[in-house]
């Protein structure tokens, strides 16, 4: 899976080792879900960056932590 992040693309892989490299913990969870169709039971895995008290939950998911942690804010210079 890739992500963008200020404009470029960086694989999973490589946006979780950064994120282990500040101080996150990666936490991947696996469980089952029956789809729809033909009552298939499949394998559905959900990765989370979590730091300090935090607790698994949409916010803390890895794509919407790397996020948070590398985007930089461009900010319009003034005309001067």
């Amino acid at each position: 899976m890739e992500i963008n992040i200020n404009g470029f693309e960086y694989h999973r892989d490589e946006v979780l080792e950064a994120l282990k490299n500040k101080g996150y913990l990666i936490f991947k969870q696996k469980f089952l879900s029956k789809q729809q169709i033909r009552d298939a039971e499949t394998e559905e895995n959900e990765i989370y960056a979590l730091k300090g008290q935090d607790l698994p939950g949409e916010s803390t998911k890895w794509h919407h932590v790397a996020c948070r942690e590398f985007k930089r804010l461009v900010a319009k210079p003034p005309l001067s």
